[in-house]
């Protein structure tokens, strides 16, 4: 997202409050524009949902499900379209990313629209709901994709108007008919501002490149895709560590509402903690954190491709260094106050939400946890950008697997109580173990770089 990042400091040169309130808003929809619009739409409509007949409970359940499951799907598919694209950006081969993207939710789009059948058929609420959260699942999970897509356009704006537009849709629609004709229209509603989204985002994606194409069609390079192949694991098992947790609190202590579909309101509630605080976090990681560091981790392969002294190489690496430092500085001073004001205002929080004063405790280790995360995703993050595809691997998978195996003996042995718990021990072995793997990397990248006769990325330096 460097890329769009740099393109959104231009709204900073007037340094005024007004101009960052914009930057920072536009940099918040174009890194977390789905949990917005979801979050958003789903908070406008459920408020007019009737809770007749359970009808309330449906409609959320449904689309929690829509967008957990979509992005546990579409995240073993968007890592290793990131790093595809980004190289064809790196070599200015623009021309290539409407095949990578084409090609990308081609394969998706049936793995999608069969996981989405098996889940909402098995609910029997008839072959219309079935359809529609199909549809639904579908066309969320291919915005993943598109989201990566579009960090390479110039109009950040018209994404913004895009997510503004369609939440417009979604609410208006959903609240209009669905009063009056109930939860079909109220998922057909909603569904009718993804699609808007959808069709708005894929246009612009093959209207952006469209200039740039050459006259014969171009074709995918195979063994770029290959050679990132480990990135499906990394972005499976770290998307489903996400939600594992999740998972195992709906099956085990959780409510039945239909079929395969089950809730535990509570754990829902407290996600919101993640959604809330990952927003702002991600705003500032795309708009200063990435854009800074990419400026010091091009400079120091530059020094390395120009054949500079050894004295100029070293000091590129200290500054490289040093803005990630500085990175995760400005994350924590978005981050630990969120997570601050979550903890301090907990009791009211959780009355506003509608949850039991006793789960107060549950909450905080929620926050606490949250915050983690955020640092968890950067330390991964910059793993990749240095191509340590290994170790982001192996900390993504052990993330997974520790959150999956303390909340099964959690949920089985003290029950509803061990919410939040099982999710923090997991995120801090998550990132202790990643962090471990970035300071061993860096301490050794002068030996890696030139041990692999290759720059990450294949990054081009053009002289």
């Amino acid at each position: 997202m460097a890329g769009i990042g740099f393109r959104l400091q231009n709204l900073l040169k007037d340094d005024s409050f007004i101009s960052r309130i914009k930057a920072y808003s536009y940099a918040a929809v174009i890194s977390s524009g789905p949990w917005i619009y979801s979050l958003l739409s789903f908070l406008a409509v459920s408020f007019f949902v009737t809770s007749e007949a359970g009808l309330n409970r449906l409609f959320q359940v449904s689309v929690i499900y829509v967008f957990a499951f979509s992005q546990v799907i579409a995240g073993a598919f968007q890592l290793t379209a990131t790093r595809v694209i980004a190289d064809y950006i790196y070599e200015s081969k623009f021309e290539m990313i409407p095949g990578v993207y084409i090609k990308t939710i081609t394969a998706l789009a049936p793995l999608l629209a069969i996981a989405a059948a098996v889940i909402f058929s098995s609910a029997k609420m008839g072959a219309a709901y079935t359809l529609i959260c199909t549809l639904l699942f579908v066309l969320t999970g291919l915005i993943w994709i598109q989201l990566i897509v579009l960090t390479a356009c110039r109009n950040f704006k018209a994404i913004s108007y895009q997510f503004a537009i369609g939440f417009i849709i979604s609410a208006a629609v959903s609240i209009t008919l669905g009063t009056r004709f109930g939860l079909l229209f109220y998922l057909g509603g909603f569904t009718g501002g993804i699609l808007y989204i959808f069709a708005s985002m894929h246009s612009q994606i093959l209207n952006e490149f469209r200039s740039k194409k050459t006259k014969t069609k171009p074709a995918v390079d195979i063994a770029k895709i290959k050679k990132y192949l480990p990135l499906i694991g990394v972005g499976f098992f770290f998307n489903t560590g996400v939600w594992v947790d999740k998972f195992v609190f709906w099956f085990i202590g959780g409510n039945r509402i239909s079929g395969l579909l089950y809730e535990n309101s509570v754990y829902d509630r407290m996600n919101l903690i993640l959604i809330a605080m990952l927003i702002p976090v991600m705003a500032v990681f795309t708009l200063s954190v990435e854009t800074n560091f990419y400026v010091r981790f091009r400079n120091f392969y530059k020094s390395i491709v120009e054949k500079e002294n050894l004295d100029s190489i070293n000091l590129n690496l200290a500054l490289m260094k040093q803005s990630i430092i500085r990175g995760a500085n400005s994350i924590l001073k978005v981050a630990l106050p969120l997570a601050f004001m979550t903890i301090v205002f907990s009791r009211q929080l959780l009355a506003a939400l509608k949850m039991p004063p006793e789960y107060q405790l549950n909450w905080c280790v929620f926050a606490c946890a949250a915050l983690i995360h955020a640092f968890f995703m950067l330390s991964l993050i910059l793993l990749m950008y240095f191509d340590f595809l290994n170790y982001t691997l192996k900390a993504s998978a052990l993330f997974f697997g520790v959150n999956l195996a303390v909340n099964l003996a959690g949920a089985l042995i003290i029950g509803p109580k061990f919410m939040g718990y099982g999710y923090l021990i997991a995120v801090t072995i998550g990132f202790a173990v990643s962090l471990r793997y970035l300071n061993e990397a860096l301490d050794n990248l002068l030996y890696h770089t030139f041990s692999r006769e290759r720059i990450p990325g294949e990054i081009i330096i053009k002289r």
